[in-house]
């Protein structure tokens, strides 16, 4: 076998032109030609195989990253203002510090007086930080006239100069019709009651002083039909798009009915306010009794006690601010409609759960913070599921974060 095979040797590279053989090679490979016998050379070893990583974010990175502060909390700086009860400052709000010096420190009130002053300050714990400081606390404080009415009418006035000046300069577009309170800040999350206001500052305002956002939302979902007995399945949500004249995220996704709160309202009468405003719901079938289901067919409940709470900003790291998002469910009949009234909804769609579930995990079509509140309305009602009781966990704690405290 060896001598045959030393004879085609011969025949193929001694005696005739190795041009006229090409085609009794084998193939070219990367790093030259392969032969065989004793003249062969080793093939070059393959590359090393590329492992495929999937980027995709889970979900609770997705709702992770909602949550800003602790990304842009060194840009801040604490507004605090003087609690008259206990007579010690407390934190309101949280200032980018850039928005201080070139904006905020210009204001002044109808006598020329600056409103905000910029100084350092030794907190409870004896820390001393940088803070910015209504001039009517220090004056208040000066002359020990501390009576509360009193200073939250001046303090409101002083900041009703800062939205003309804000809206002069074209930092806000308009002055909002509605007002929102400005608070001590605290852990606890209630709205009925608590707690206690210091002032209030206009709605359009309050994000660039870091003041507590407050918002309603009503999910109106339609279930299957089922025997009776047997207990309703969920098959789909109505969900808003925002038109494209807001200012803020025009032509997300919303749930069905999304408002700010009004400091002269209760959410529940807020609720029902915004309800027939941006979708056309009757406020019969808002009552948190239990006639609805028996006479309309509509079952309404009422989830405020659970809030979701989040540290927000703008896409540019503006505006931070704790946003604290209040649901109600409304069952609704499956004929039915929402009907947009008030021109800032341009249209509905009923989501199906596995449409909103797929949106929900890939999509960027919602107002990314109405992703931790839809989420939450899907494990309310069971309909989300995760791998574990682990996953389930960290997400309903990352949709529930503890406030910013910068003082």
């Amino acid at each position: 076998m060896y001598r045959y095979q030393l004879d085609l040797y011969k025949a193929l590279f001694l005696r005739c032109p190795r041009t006229r053989f090409y085609h009794l090679l084998p193939p070219k490979r990367e790093g030259g030609w392969i032969m065989t016998g004793p003249s062969s050379r080793t093939p070059p070893a393959p590359a090393a195989a590329t492992v495929s990583q999937d980027t995709t974010p889970t979900m609770v990175e997705r709702i992770r990253a909602l949550d800003r502060s602790s990304g842009l909390s060194h840009l801040y700086t604490p507004l605090i203002m003087l609690d008259s009860k206990t007579r010690e400052w407390a934190a309101v709000g949280n200032v980018e510090t850039s928005f201080i010096s070139s904006t905020l420190l210009q204001c002044r009130d109808e006598e020329g007086a600056p409103i905000f002053a910029f100084d350092a300050l030794a907190n409870n714990t004896g820390v001393t930080k940088n803070v910015l400081r209504i001039n009517v606390d220090i004056k208040s404080l000066h002359e020990m006239n501390l009576e509360e009415d009193a200073l939250f009418e001046k303090r409101t006035a002083a900041l009703d100069n800062v939205t003309n000046l804000l809206h002069a300069l074209g930092v806000i577009s308009r002055k909002h019709s509605d007002t929102y309170p400005v608070s001590p800040f605290s852990e606890q999350a209630s709205f009925e009651g608590t707690p206690r206001k210091l002032a209030l500052v206009n709605r359009s305002t309050a994000p660039y002083l870091g003041i507590d956002s407050i918002g309603v939302h009503l999910h109106c979902y339609v279930c299957q039909k089922v025997n009776d007995g047997n207990k309703p399945i969920i098959e789909g949500v109505w969900l808003a798009k925002r038109a494209s004249t807001k200012s803020h995220h025009p032509n997300c996704w919303d749930p069905t009915v999304a408002g700010g709160q009004p400091v002269h309202l209760s959410l529940h009468e807020n609720i029902i306010k915004e309800a027939h405003e941006e979708a056309g719901v009757p406020s019969e079938w808002l009552r948190l009794d239990d006639s609805n289901a028996s006479q309309y067919g509509t079952v309404f409940t009422d989830h405020t006690d659970d809030p979701v709470t989040i540290t927000t900003a703008k896409p540019d790291g503006t505006c931070l601010k704790r946003s604290i998002y209040y649901s109600f469910d409304l069952k609704v009949p499956r004929d039915w409609n929402p009907t947009a009234v008030d021109g800032e909804v341009s249209e509905f769609k009923l989501y199906s759960v596995k449409e909103l579930e797929e949106e929900l995990r890939y999509g960027n079509s919602l107002r990314p913070a109405m992703r931790s509140v839809l989420l939450d309305f899907m494990i309310r009602h069971e309909l989300w599921k995760e791998n574990s009781e682990i996953e389930l966990r960290d997400l309903k704690e990352a949709m529930r974060r503890k406030r910013l405290i910068l003082w």
